[in-house]
């Protein structure tokens, strides 16, 4: 099972430490890829192959729990 945030922005990073000093969310930027954002700054995403591998667990478990449904949109 994968867990965690799928992508965070160096200001998301530094707000999250700072309300939740003693979080275990995985923010660790070597471990992601960069991406550009839609409003002008860089996000760390996961590398492609870990983010299907993400995108395949919860499509399962969606399809899982509500097999008529349509899966519209993947961030």
């Amino acid at each position: 099972m994968v867990s965690g945030l799928e992508r965070f922005a160096a200001a998301a990073k530094e707000l999250i430490l700072q309300r939740f000093p003693n979080t275990r969310l995985d923010m660790d930027e070597e471990k992601r890829s960069l991406k550009w954002g839609r409003f002008g700054r860089y996000k760390y995403v996961y590398p492609k192959e870990q983010a299907e591998e993400i995108r395949g667990y919860l499509t399962s478990l969606i399809l899982g729990r509500f097999p008529e449904a349509r899966i519209q949109y993947f961030t």
